[in-house]
């Protein structure tokens, strides 16, 4: 009799606190999106509890709260300690469904974390991660279908923020297919509203994309394709049990988006100010001050654009892809407005965040691209053994069919480095052509077509200042002309006395002392702002060919102007 009592007791304890872990995650799940004191309230009542499930589930929760918040040093500090805190759970521990869910989670947050702060190689490294983590998962109460179709979601958000938005687009269009099969076979209500919030993200991001194609190609058929995929996002959205607070704001935010695209930045104003009617209470000012004044400046209203950039230059947490914009505005406002150093200052900001963010990318771009080149090299040994036992054609045929695909990954990596490798290849090969100029003298047996278009576009140039542009060289007029450097500096040489490199370094120089003694606005700008008007990215290079030509540096010169 005492032994049935007591395991009696033991069921009921045990079923209590089941229930009371459900509860909780219950009410967690409740408030996330419904009333964020009400979240933290429960994130701390589970961090104190016995349970192991639902102190993770606390930490977790506390830390979506900060996220919210977008205080996002707090968030990591709190995730790695989630991770260390399940690192040290016995390994009965580590496999249950409840400490499994937490994990995948808080790989989940730290991408969209890492993402936000626009550290892209560190967000794709949480993808990596969660993936590799759930590829060991034993746990057969896990469904990894909605956390693999995330993981796959945050992919395309990532191939969509380095350009490379077709690949996204096709991830994002499979994934729908996936999600309405899945949604048809499905009788869980709980797993389809998760199915629900999934596709509206994708949705979402399908709109996003489509905006970053039109960006790149300027086929405005593109933004009625956005503006579609937005909206389906929107009615997905409206579906969610609890309701999402945020999903009219974030409607509003992608319409503005479509707005600005096409140009119609008056109701994109208009509806920017109606921002705060369907705001629960969240932070939009970075968002709200950034469109006012991308819309502003375009409208060429100076002060309210220089306003709300320079609003936005006092947060100290503004993103950086908003940074390179506000510059942008400040340094064509003030050029504008004829304000020449404050314009040039901001130009050179505007150079040295892109710069910045073009490395950042960049690294991101090489982690995927070894990612994925990984897989696919996987994927070849797979299929090689379990065709072992074929004819050599079909073995030859898939090999031929993976190489060809990492070729196209080789030439996507190239193209992506070339951007940011081609000036400094250029200045080389200019150096070495010069030399070669110096040193050795070769005739050439050039098509009198060609000669004539050399001479011609040489004319031209002179004529229309192009070697003012600070990407001039003569490997920019081979390629205008298809066809190589060595034959325009033969041709070049035959028609002057000097090398190429001496004739446009005496025009440009000739041309900086004829702004300097036409205008005393020049006289004004800083040695580098002048030099950067002829075509120098160096003001020590621009005093050097100075002095050397005129005998006396920039600045002496301008004071005996004076």
């Amino acid at each position: 009799m005492k032994l049935k009592f007591f395991t009696l007791l033991f069921i009921v304890t045990n079923l209590c606190f089941s229930q009371t872990e459900n509860n909780l995650h219950n009410k967690i799940e409740k408030f996330k999106d419904t009333n964020l004191d009400s979240l933290l309230f429960y994130a701390k009542k589970g961090k104190y509890s016995n349970s192991v499930c639902e102190q993770l589930v606390g930490e977790n929760a506390e830390a979506y709260y900060y996220y919210r918040f977008e205080n996002y040093e707090k968030v990591i500090s709190l995730i790695e300690k989630i991770l260390t805190k399940y690192d040290s759970l016995s390994e009965k521990e580590q496999n249950d469904l409840c400490a499994i869910q937490i994990k995948v989670s808080t790989y989940n947050r730290l991408f969209w974390t890492y993402k936000n702060l626009e550290q892209y190689e560190a967000a794709y490294q949480q993808l990596i991660k969660s993936s590799d983590f759930i590829s060991t998962l034993t746990n057969e109460n896990f469904d990894s279908f909605n956390s693999l179709i995330n993981i796959e979601i945050s992919k395309a958000l990532i191939k969509k923020e380095l350009k490379l938005e077709d690949d996204a687009k096709q991830i994002l269009k499979n994934l729908i297919l996936k999600i309405n099969l899945k949604q048809k076979t499905n009788k869980d209500s709980a797993q389809y509203n998760r199915l629900v919030k999934i596709k509206a993200n994708t949705y979402n991001l399908l709109g996003k994309t489509y905006m970053g194609i039109n960006k790149r190609t300027n086929k405005k058929d593109l933004l009625d394709s956005a503006s579609l995929y937005f909206n389906k996002a929107y009615e997905n959205a409206k579906s969610f049990i609890p309701p999402h607070p945020d999903s009219d704001l974030m409607y509003a935010f992608r319409r503005t988006e479509v707005l600005i695209a096409k140009k119609d930045f008056n109701r994109a104003l208009s509806l920017i100010n109606n921002y705060s009617k369907v705001n629960n209470g969240i932070d939009i000012n970075q968002y709200k001050y950034l469109n006012k004044a991308i819309c502003f400046h375009n409208l060429n209203k100076t002060d309210s654009a220089i306003y709300f950039s320079n609003k936005l230059l006092t947060d100290y947490s503004l993103k950086k892809s908003y940074l390179i914009s506000v510059y942008d505005i400040l340094s064509n406002q003030y050029l504008n407005t004829n304000q020449l150093d404050s314009a040039y200052k901001y130009s050179k900001l505007t150079l040295n965040e892109f710069n910045l963010a073009r490395e950042n990318k960049q690294k991101t771009y090489q982690l995927l691209y070894d990612n994925d080149i990984e897989k696919i090299t996987h994927l070849n040994n797979t299929i090689l053994k379990k065709e072992k036992k074929k004819n050599i054609k079909t073995i030859f045929f898939y090999t031929l069919t993976l190489l060809i695909i990492s070729s196209l990954f080789l030439i996507k990596r190239k193209k992506y480095k070339k951007e940011i490798s081609q000036k400094t290849d250029e200045l080389k090969l200019n150096e070495t052509i010069e030399e070669k100029e110096k040193t050795q003298k070769v005739n050439y047996n050039i098509e009198e077509a060609l000669e004539k278009k050399i001479i011609e576009k040489i004319k031209a140039i002179d004529t229309n200042h192009d070697y003012l542009k600070h990407d001039f060289s003569i490997n920019s007029i081979a390629e205008n002309l298809q066809t190589n450097s060595t034959y325009i500096s033969f041709v070049f040489n035959q028609q002057h006395e000097v090398t190429f490199k001496q004739y446009y370094t005496k025009k440009k120089i000739e041309y900086a002392v004829k702004l300097l003694n036409s205008s005393n606005i020049y006289r004004r700008f800083s040695i580098e702002g002048l030099a950067k008007e002829v075509g120098y990215t160096n003001a020590s290079a621009f005093t050097r060919a100075f002095k050397k030509q005129m005998g006396v540096t920039p600045s002496a010169y301008i004071k005996d102007l004076s």
